[in-house]
C-alpha cells in the first residue's frame, strides 16, 4: 500500500485537493435566482473582471512572479455579498477561463478551481468565526477582515506545501520559507486592494467594480512596460558585464559619487582577490603594505597611461601594464574612473629571451669567425711546442716553460670550443629518457680539486625529451659553477619535481652565493666573477635549455648557497 501511495502520491493528493474542495463548494452552493434577479449586471461584471484580472497579473521581479488580483475580487464579494455569489462567481469565472484558455490540461482547470474554492469556504468560516458581519465595511470587522486574509493565505501556502510534497520536493522547507516570505507582501497588497473594492461597493457597485478593474488593467500593463524595460536593461547590463569579463584586461570603475566599485573578472584572476577583498582595500584609501606601487596609483586618482608596476600574487612575481582615466557622463561630466591592466610577464620574458638570442646570435656569429681564424696559426703552434716538449731535455723543457706554454694553449683551445658551442650549440636531438638515466651514464664528474664536493642526487624516474649528449654538457658546465663556488665541506644537491605540467630539476649548492649586481647579467656572454673562466658556461646552459623549450634561473641565493632551477615539458606520454 506505501509503495503504491509513492508512486501514485501527486495524483491521489491532487485528487484529495480536488474532492474536499468540489465537496465544500456543492455542499455551500445556493440558488443563484435570488441575486441574479437583483443584481444581474453586477454577476456578469464580476465574472468578467475575475478572468480579466487572471489574465492580466501584474508581472513582480524577480522573472516568474506575479500577483493575481481575482483574490481581491473574491475577498470583497466575500465581505459584502456573502460566500453563495463568491462561489457562483468562482463557477462561473473558471469555465469563461477554461474556455479561453483550451490550452491548459483540463485537469489543472478542475485543480485550481478546487483550490479558490478551498480557501474562499475557509475564509468565509474565519470571518464569521472572528465576528464578522456580511455587509459594507464596518470599522469593528476590522480583526475579522485582516484574519481572513491570514487564513485565506494560510490555506494557500498549505496547498502548495502539498504540491511540493508529493513532487519529493528536495528542499521542501526552504521552499516554503522562500514562497512565505514572497507572498507576505502579496496578501497585503490583496487584502489592501479588496478593502478598496468594497468600499467602491458601498457607494456603487458596478461603476466600483469597473473602476477597480481598468485601474488594475492599467496597474498591470504599466508595470509589464517597467518589467520588459527593467528585463532589457539587465540583458543589456549583462551582454556589457559578459563583454568585458571575456577580455583579457582587468578593469576597474570607480563611482566617485556613490562610492561603487565593480571590476570584471580578469582583475579579480590577476589580482587573485575577490571584489568585496578589492573593494575593502580601496575604500581604507591607504594603500597596503604589500603591492604598494600598484595601490598607490589608483587610490592616488592619477591620471595615467602604461605605467609598469610589480604585483606580487601567492609568491608569484608579476608585471603589470597599469593606466588610469576618467570616466564621463553623455553630458561630459566626470563621474568616475576606469583603472585598468594587464599582465606583461609573459610578453616582457619572451622579449628579454628574443633580445638575448639575437645578441647571441651575432655575438656567437662573430665568435665562430674569430675562433675558426684563431684555431688555424694555434694549431700549429701547439704543434710545434708539442715536438719541443718531446725533443727537449728536462732542462730545455723547464728554463723555455714548454709545459705551461702547452697548458695555456689547451686552455686557449677550450676557450674556443665554448666560442664554437655558443655560437651553435646545435639543433638538439631528442630521445625519451630520464635525468637518472643521464647521470648514471656520466662515470665521475671532472674534479681537480682535492675538496670534492658531496654529490646529492634525487631524482626521480620522470621521462622528458632531450638531447643526452647537450644535456650531460649542461650538468657538466652547473657542477663546475657550483664546484668553483664552494669552499670546504661542499654539498651539491640534484632533485627533480612534477609541477604544472612541467619537470623541474633543481641543482643546489651550499657555496657563497650569488651577489645581487651579479645575478642580473649572470647569463651574459663573457661574464665572470672569478679569475678563471670564460665567463661562458652559464650562457651555453642557458642556450641548450632554451634549444629545448624550456628554462634556466636562478631559482635562490643566499650566503647559504645558491639554487638553479631547470624547467623543461614533459614527455608526451607524462
Amino acid at each position: 500500500m506505501k509503495t503504491y501511495y509513492q508512486k501514485y502520491k501527486l495524483t491521489i493528493n491532487l485528487l484529495v485537493v480536488f474532492l474536499l474542495g468540489s465537496g465544500l463548494f456543492f455542499v455551500h452552493l445556493q440558488s443563484p435566482f435570488s441575486f441574479l434577479a437583483t443584481k444581474p449586471i453586477l454577476f456578469a461584471l464580476l465574472v468578467v473582471s475575475i478572468v480579466l484580472l487572471t489574465i492580466n497579473t501584474v508581472p513582480l521581479p524577480p522573472k516568474g512572479n506575479s500577483l493575481s488580483m481575482d483574490s481581491a475580487i473574491f475577498l470583497a464579494t466575500l465581505f459584502v455579498f456573502g460566500l453563495n455569489l463568491s462561489l457562483w462567481a468562482l463557477l462561473a469565472s473558471g469555465v469563461v477561463y477554461s474556455l479561453l484558455k483550451r490550452d491548459i490540461a483540463w485537469w489543472k482547470h478542475l485543480v485550481n478551481f478546487a483550490m479558490y474554492a478551498l480557501m474562499i469556504t475557509g475564509a468565509h468560516y474565519i470571518f464569521l468565526w472572528t465576528g464578522g458581519t456580511i455587509g459594507y465595511l464596518q470599522a469593528s470587522n476590522l480583526l475579522s477582515y485582516l484574519t481572513t486574509l491570514i487564513s485565506y493565505f494560510f490555506i494557500n501556502i498549505l496547498i502548495i506545501g502539498v504540491f511540493f510534497y508529493s513532487m519529493n520536493h528536495p528542499q521542501l522547507i526552504q521552499e516554503m520559507k522562500s514562497t512565505l516570505q514572497k507572498s507576505v507582501s502579496n496578501y497585503a497588497i490583496t487584502l489592501a486592494s479588496a478593502l478598496l473594492l468594497a468600499l467602491l461597493f458601498e457607494s456603487d457597485a458596478v461603476l466600483g467594480l469597473i473602476i477597480f478593474t481598468v485601474i488594475i488593467l492599467l496597474v498591470s500593463k504599466g508595470f509589464k512596460e517597467y518589467f520588459y524595460l527593467n528585463e532589457e536593461i539587465n540583458k543589456d547590463r549583462s551582454y556589457r558585464q559578459q563583454i568585458l569579463n571575456s577580455l583579457p584586461v582587468g578593469i576597474i570603475t570607480a563611482d566617485d559619487k556613490q562610492s561603487n566599485f565593480s571590476l570584471n573578472t580578469a582583475a579579480s584572476c590577476l589580482l587573485n582577490l575577490t571584489g568585496q577583498e578589492i573593494t575593502d582595500v580601496i575604500m581604507m584609501k591607504v594603500p597596503p603594505a604589500f603591492n604598494s606601487s600598484f595601490w598607490e596609483i589608483m587610490l592616488s586618482k592619477r591620471i595615467c597611461q602604461n605605467v609598469k608596476v610589480r604585483y606580487s600574487r601567492g609568491g608569484e612575481d608579476l608585471r603589470l601594464l597599469v593606466s588610469q582615466s576618467v570616466l564621463h557622463d553623455e553630458d561630459q561630466n566626470i563621474i568616475g574612473r576606469i583603472f585598468y591592466f594587464i599582465d606583461i610577464t609573459e610578453t616582457e620574458e619572451l622579449e628579454k629571451r628574443m633580445h638575448q638570442s639575437e645578441k647571441l646570435a651575432a655575438l656567437g656569429e662573430l665568435a665562430a669567425g674569430a675562433a675558426h681564424e684563431i684555431r688555424n696559426p694555434l694549431a700549429v703552434l701547439h704543434g710545434f711546442f708539442s715536438l719541443m716538449k718531446q725533443s727537449f731535455t728536462k732542462d730545455e723543457l723547464e728554463r723555455y716553460q714548454v709545459p705551461l706554454l702547452i697548458k695555456e694553449f689547451d686552455r686557449i683551445n677550450a676557450i674556443i670550443e665554448d666560442m664554437l658551442l655558443m655560437a651553435r650549440p646545435g639543433a638538439p636531438r631528442l630521445q625519451e629518457t630520464t635525468f637518472k638515466t643521464i647521470f648514471e651514464q656520466i662515470p665521475t664528474l671532472p674534479d681537480t680539486n682535492e675538496n670534492v664536493p658531496e654529490l646529492k642526487v634525487m631524482l626521480d624516474d620522470t621521462k622528458v625529451m632531450v638531447d643526452l649528449k647537450q644535456m650531460k654538457q649542461v650538468i657538466y658546465n652547473l657542477y663546475r659553477n657550483s664546484r668553483e663556488a664552494i669552499k670546504d665541506n661542499g654539498i651539491i644537491t640534484i632533485s627533480s619535481q612534477k609541477l604544472n605540467g612541467k619537470y623541474q630539476i633543481f641543482f643546489k649548492d651550499n657555496g657563497t652565493g650569488i651577489q645581487d649586481e651579479v645575478k642580473s647579467s649572470l647569463f651574459h656572454p663573457f661574464h665572470t666573477s672569478k679569475e678563471t673562466g670564460t665567463g661562458l658556461g652559464l650562457t651555453i646552459v642557458q642556450r641548450i635549455i632554451e634549444n629545448h623549450q624550456g628554462s634556466i634561473e636562478v631559482y635562490e641565493t643566499s650566503s647559504k648557497g645558491t639554487t638553479f632551477l631547470i624547467t623543461l615539458p614533459l614527455s608526451p606520454q607524462q
